[in-house]
């Protein structure tokens, strides 16, 4: 017989699963009502959260793309192959006056007539990647709702942008070849750009092992210590943390989700 715990987690999994299904719907309802699309992309890994099956399915429509590279404030690299760009920093409030120019720019030449004739913007992009931040930057006030935890925003939001220019929030969407229950792999692929939250993960090491693998030296010199791999890794950090159970035994489970924190909270620059 299953277990209370158990019933809740199938529970909580169907609904995942149940709005999952409800979030390319949105996706494909905002590409069809906007003018132009705004795609979020984090600064530090902008290739990897490239949504191309929805950059096709926008060109297809003949719409507009705007690559927005937020949280650049995090990265020293400047990937240039987006066109057109710019680059942003929510944190710091750089870039914003420029996106929000340039929006203008793309929005004079389109011609709209007849009672609803404004300009519509939709913004898109995978979770956490500041979208609701930017909006509430490009608008000047807080309006678009914001949340630590990755895919906070439920539903369409419409903000003014200007008299003639809307924007329109979505939720976050991971691209349909990178969503997964059940890979290890995309998950922790999922983790290392945000899309999943450090403690909604159920094996972090893994999750760890995958910005390891590329990002080795930024956390030797963020945490000031030398490494072999993951697992020697965690070892370190729960040792300096003190984060042990019996027999001295380090909490890796604790000392994984620490470090995906600080990566996920952009304390480690790349």
């Amino acid at each position: 017989m299953a277990t209370k715990h158990q019933m809740r987690s199938a529970k909580r999994l169907k609904n995942l699963k149940k709005q999952r299904g409800k979030y390319p719907l949105l996706l494909n309802k905002i590409i069809e009502i906007s003018d132009i699309i705004l795609e979020i992309l984090d600064a530090r890994f902008p290739k990897e959260m490239q949504n191309k099956e929805i950059e096709k399915l926008v060109k297809d429509k003949g719409k507009k793309i705007i690559y927005v590279l937020n949280k650049s404030d995090l990265t020293r690299k400047r990937d240039k192959s987006f066109n057109p760009r710019v680059f942003v920093s929510c944190k710091n409030n750089n870039g914003v006056n420029e996106l929000r120019n340039k929006i203008k720019q793309e929005a004079t030449k389109i011609n709209k007539i007849g009672e609803y004739n404004r300009i519509q913007v939709g913004v898109i992009g995978y979770p956490n990647t500041g979208k609701s931040s930017l909006i509430n930057l490009l608008i000047g006030r807080t309006s678009a709702k914001t949340g630590a935890e990755a895919g906070f925003t439920k539903g369409i939001q419409k903000l003014r942008l200007t008299k003639d220019i809307l924007l329109l929030d979505s939720p976050g969407v991971i691209p349909t070849e990178d969503y997964s229950m059940t890979s290890e792999e995309k998950i922790a692929k999922q983790v290392k750009v945000g899309g999943r939250s450090y403690n909604q993960v159920k094996n972090p090491e893994l999750a760890l092992n995958e910005i390891v693998k590329s990002n080795k030296k930024d956390l030797e010199k963020f945490y000031k210590i030398k490494f072999r791999d993951a697992e020697d890794l965690i070892e370190k950090i729960g040792r300096k943390k003190g984060f042990l159970k019996k027999h001295s035994e380090v909490d890796s489970d604790r000392a994984a989700r620490l470090v995906l924190k600080d990566w996920q909270l952009g304390d480690i620059r790349i």
